[in-house]
Order: C-alpha cells, then structure tokens, then sequence
C-alpha cells in the first residue's frame, strides 16, 4: 500500500516541478477577457436537461438551467429559485409560484408551462430518461398549470421529499415552446436555458464553452466566459492548474496539496462534501456476490481504514451504510469490522475458496478523488488473502453504460451525491430495476423503501429510514467506504468556495487582479 501512494506523490510532484516553470501569459489573457477555465475529470453525456442522472452532465448544465429551488450553499436547505415559494395543498400535491420577468436565453418567456413541459419530456418514454422512473419524477400523477405563474405537482402518493428532488439537478427547466418547435434533438445540440450562461460549443473530448447572459434575472455573471475543459488524469489536471492553462481544478490528490499551497499560481479550497463512495458488488448477475455471505466477506477483508490512511491521507471519512450524517435521513449503523478470520470464515460457509476466486473489479479514472489508486489498493487487500483480482480502468462514459447495462465485473467503483436526503439514494441504488443499482429483488427492503418515502410525518419517517438502513447494511451490497472530501485548486486570480453540495457553480465565481 505505501508504495503506491509513494509513486503517485513521486510523479505528480515532478509533473507540479514543470508545470510551475512553465509561464502564465495564457491566465493573464483569461483575467483581461474575465475568462474561468474549470479543468474536469469527465465530459457531459449530454446538454440536454432532465435526461442523465450524472453528476458531471448536470453540474455542467447548471449553468445553462435553472433549477426550480436552489439550496443554501451553508445550510443546503432549499430556497427560492424560479420558483418563488411553495405550499403543500394535500398530501399528494404540491404548488409552486414562479417567478415573473425571466426569459429563456430565445426569448421564450419562462412560465408554469415550462415547467410541466420539462416533466412530461422527463415522463415520456420515446426520451428514454433516467428520470421516468419512481425514484425520481415517476411518482407525478398530472402536471396541473393553474394559471401562467402558478404550476402544481399531483403525485400517485405521497411524497414529504419532493421538495427535495426540485432543489437538485433533477428539474432543470426547459423551454415548453422550444422543446415543442425545435425539439429535443436540436436541443441537445445547442442546449436553451434560463441560466447564468449561453451556450456557445462543446468540442468532444475537449471542452465546452459558455459565455455569459447579460439579461440574467440574478444579474449578470462577473465571469463573462466559462470553459470546461474535459483532462481524465489528476496529474495532468495538477499540471494545467500550475502552468495556468485552467483556473480551478477539481479533485487535488491529497498527496500534493502541500506543493499546491507552496507553488505561488495556486491554493488549495476543501469542503466535506455530502459524496458517498462505495463498492458496489454486483448481486444482479450471476456469481459469488448473489451470496451475501461473500458480499460480507468483502466487507471484513478491506481493511477502509487503512485505505483512508495510505491512499487518502485522511481526506475521506469513513461512512457504515448507505447514508452519511450530512443526509437528513441517516441513522448510524455499526461498521465492519477489518476482521480477515471473520471474512475468510463466511467464504468457506458460502463454498468459495478465495485461493481458487478471480474477481473483476470496475473503477473510473479521475472522476472521483484517487477512484482508480483506491481501487488498485483494494485488490492488493484481498490479494493478501489470495484473491485474485483483475481491475478493469473504464473511461467515465464507459464505465457508465457498463454499469446501466448490468456489463461490469463482480464488483464496481461509485460515487453518488450530492446525497442530501433518504430516497435520493436508497430508491435508486437498492432497487434492482434502478439505473445504478447493482442489487434488488429484495421483497422485504422494496416495502421498507416504498413505505418510508411515502410517510409525512417526521418521526414515523425518520424510524422508517433508520429500518432500511439497517436492513441494507445487514445485506452488505456494497463495501461501505468514506464521505468525500473535496480538494479543488483554485488560481490566485480567482476567487471561489466550494460546497458541500457539489454545486461547482461559476455564477459564484469572482474574477480579480493579482
């Protein structure tokens, strides 16, 4: 294990040497122009609103979209956003009063139409969206527009969270005109919001350029451009920080952040993000992870601890079960234990021999901090205890569709967030016919589930949570690793904080002279 975070920190800090030699004419450029460039692990899987669950996509298409509610960036409660306030009428239907004067980046004004456009283009199934199903917007029954400025949700049941899901990236509004004349597919290629920024080009494998709306209902932008530029590699993001080829970076290995701080171009911002990230074991397909004796196994033999110490140096902290205490619905639940005997004892009972097992292991790169170190370190654990384990390094869309189409290995590296509230992430991820699930078909959890996010009242839901959250650790469908920290680097001519809501947001974004 040290070996590896020995090589890493080895060879970014030759990377840090060269880049902080190399000059810095282009970020001067960038402060004359008011120009951010944003460095990414990844790039979108589309510029069409309300289609991909994909942290990446969204955060990107945030700056096109508005969302309906935002949340406090300190108290990550929502608050007025295209909507101006809210009500409960019933327990199935929710109102919302939007906002007068905003216009879509055509012209088009914004209005309740909008909205129930963007819902039913979400519900349709020729869109083919993430978001049709019941842990997202499936549960809406009729979208009503009560008058131009006045829309409401009628839901099948009901539904406490919804307010939720409007104040995420789950409802970014679209133009009803636009997606009726122009269509989706035209859309899709130059995107139309109400948001901060105007599309202006996306170059696959490149970058995406966005500049700024003058006639933005918030007021415009300090930044009058921003650029996303899409660079897989965490070395090779470090580099273009330090050399001033972008000016905020995301993810900083936690190796290098004291370089970062020392090289004068750079410093570094953290937040304890609301992030979990975890190993999924894929219980869906046939194999040893359809045992949960083996999936508990997994869990005593990966030692997270030593993992957060020597891969992460600390900058993760470790969560037991599927929720983390930043979501409103978690409840604690007792860890694993690091117990090989213990693992190596449940492998017997299930008939493995972990001498003769040879397991597949699927991790993206870059896109979560140290995903692909992470996942080599956890093969090294289990090969301790003559585990074979082969790790398959997956680009971000790849590594996507193979977890959609049910193609990974045995096991798969994950991250979701922002995880802010319980259905968020148990409805998608423990139901088997959920795009990211790799577990289901668990009678028992699905009534926990189905029960629990329906429940008004605060106490009897908060119990109902706190029971399916037990549940899911006793299943044991993930090695339950850490609560993400996040490290950006940010250029000295920038000004910005991040959040712990992962609303990487350039409309925050001040542009000053050093």
């Amino acid at each position: 294990m040290p070996r590896i975070a020995s090589w890493f920190t080895l060879s970014l800090a030759v990377l840090v040497l060269i880049a902080v030699e190399s000059g810095s004419a282009a970020a001067q450029d960038r402060t004359r122009t008011r120009e951010v460039v944003v460095g990414l692990g990844a790039e979108p899987r589309t510029l069409l609103a309300v289609t991909i669950v994909d942290w990446t996509t969204n955060n990107m298409l945030e700056h096109i979209y508005d969302r309906l509610l935002d949340r406090d960036a300190k108290t990550l409660k929502p608050k007025p956003m295209l909507a101006e306030s809210w009500r409960v009428v019933n327990d199935t239907t929710w109102e919302f009063k939007l906002r007068k004067g905003v216009k879509f980046h055509n012209g088009e004004p914004f209005t309740a139409a909008s909205v129930k456009a963007t819902i039913d283009y979400a519900l349709d199934p020729a869109s083919k969206s993430h978001y049709a199903s019941k842990a997202y917007w499936g549960g809406v029954k009729e979208m009503q527009v009560v008058d131009d400025f006045t829309v409401r949700f009628l839901t099948e049941r009901p539904w406490p969270s919804l307010i939720d899901q409007v104040s995420l990236t789950n409802l970014l509004i679209m133009p009803a005109k636009g997606l009726k004349d122009i269509g989706p597919q035209k859309l899709a290629e130059k995107p139309i919001g109400t948001g901060p920024f105007r599309f202006v080009e996306w170059k696959r494998d490149e970058k995406l350029v966005l500049e700024r709306n003058p006639d933005y209902w918030q007021g415009p932008a300090d930044a009058a451009r921003v650029t996303f530029r899409f660079i897989p590699e965490f070395s090779a993001r470090m580099a273009a920080l330090l050399s001033g080829e972008i000016d905020i970076m995301k993810d900083v290995p936690p190796h290098v952040v004291e370089a970062v701080e020392k090289s004068g171009r750079a410093k570094v911002r953290s937040t304890v993000s609301s992030r979990i990230n975890y190993v999924s074991l894929q219980a869906l397909k046939s194999g040893p992870m359809q045992d949960v004796r083996v999936r508990k196994a997994m869990n005593h033999l990966v030692d997270v601890d030593e993992l957060i110490k020597q891969v992460m140096r600390g900058r993760a902290t470790r969560v037991c079960g599927a929720l983390a205490p930043p979501n409103v619905d978690y409840a604690p639940v007792e860890c694993y234990k690091h117990d090989p005997q213990r693992g190596l004892a449940l492998l017997k009972e299930a008939g493995q021999d972990p001498t003769r097992m040879s397991l597949t292991l699927d991790s993206p790169s870059g896109r979560y901090p140290l995903d692909k170190d992470v996942s080599l370190a956890i093969a090294a654990q289990l090969q301790r205890h003559g585990i074979k384990v082969n790790v398959v390094v997956n680009e971000w869309g790849t590594h996507l569709d193979k977890i959609k189409n049910r193609t990974t290995g045995d096991m798969f590296f994950l991250g979701w967030g922002p995880a802010l509230y319980g259905q968020g992430t148990v409805e998608p991820l423990f139901k088997a016919d959920q795009t990211y699930s790799s577990y289901g078909n668990n009678k028992t959890i699905d009534e926990k589930i189905a029960r629990a996010v329906t429940l008004v009242d605060a106490k009897a839901r908060a119990a109902a949570y706190a029971e399916v959250q037990h549940l899911v650790r006793d299943e044991a469908p993930w090695v339950f690793l850490w609560q993400q920290h996040d490290l950006y680097g940010v250029a000295n001519q920038v000004e910005w904080s991040p959040r712990a809501d992962e609303k990487v947001w350039m409309y925050e974004a001040k542009i000053v002279a050093r």
